[in-house]
């Protein structure tokens, strides 16, 4: 074999190695691509996926809160539980509908038989009469004895007549529907200003008795 064929076949030899090297990238390129290919296609199932599954978190989390929201009621403490916005529904001992509302009401204690109430508003309506209405700045609730003391810048407007009254505390009976207090009164109507130091309203505001102390022994009632 001269100089001439071995170069001829080296220079084959060569030629074979440089294909061969160019398959094997060609190769790997062509890997790199199915794998984008593989990867791209995985990523277009699951994006999709995950936001439908962070859209159905999301419906959910807003239902969760909503009925949690509902129920309104949240622990201060292990001794206490609270209620915002709360509402109680009732009849008194002659069949009237009461509502009792506030903007907060606090039982200390499961097994107490009070709630607290900030800011209280109780409105209860006879079968014929309109509603009578009272607010207060606070209000306590015994569901035991069924009684609810409202104090502070009570304001009472009866269903039953014109009345408006303002005292500083106002004790509300539901066992026999009547309204009293022995604390400074005012009330004002269409007849004119009324002033009295104790007061028992009953029958939805239809009967209206007003009493002095002292000196001021003077007794006012109407019907």
């Amino acid at each position: 074999m001269d100089l001439t064929e071995i170069n001829a076949r080296l220079a084959q030899d060569d030629a074979t190695i440089e294909v061969d090297e160019r398959n094997q990238r060609l190769g790997k390129q062509v890997a790199a691509v199915r794998r984008r290919s593989r990867l791209i296609h995985s990523l277009r199932t699951l994006f999709p996926a995950a936001i439908i599954g962070l859209v159905v978190l999301n419906f959910g989390w807003i239902i969760v809160t909503s009925v949690l929201n509902s129920m309104n009621v949240y622990s201060g403490n292990s001794n206490e539980i609270r209620m915002t916005n709360p509402r109680y529904h009732g009849q008194t001992g002659k069949g009237e509908h009461y509502t009792i509302s506030g903007l907060e009401a606090v039982r200390r204690g499961k097994d107490s038989t009070t709630v607290i109430l900030k800011s209280p508003v109780m409105e209860f309506k006879g079968n014929k009469d309109g509603t009578t209405r009272m607010a207060a700045t606070n209000g306590v609730f015994d569901q035991q004895t069924r009684k609810f003391t409202m104090t502070g810048n009570v304001v009472l407007i009866t269903g039953g007549a014109d009345f408006t009254f303002k005292t500083q505390e106002a004790i509300v009976d539901l066992n026999n529907s009547t309204v009293y207090g022995d604390k400074h009164v005012e009330g004002n109507s269409s007849v004119g200003h009324i002033v009295g130091e104790s007061f028992v309203i009953s029958d939805n505001g239809n009967s209206v008795r007003f009493q002095g102390r002292g000196a001021a022994q003077v007794k006012a009632e109407m019907k």
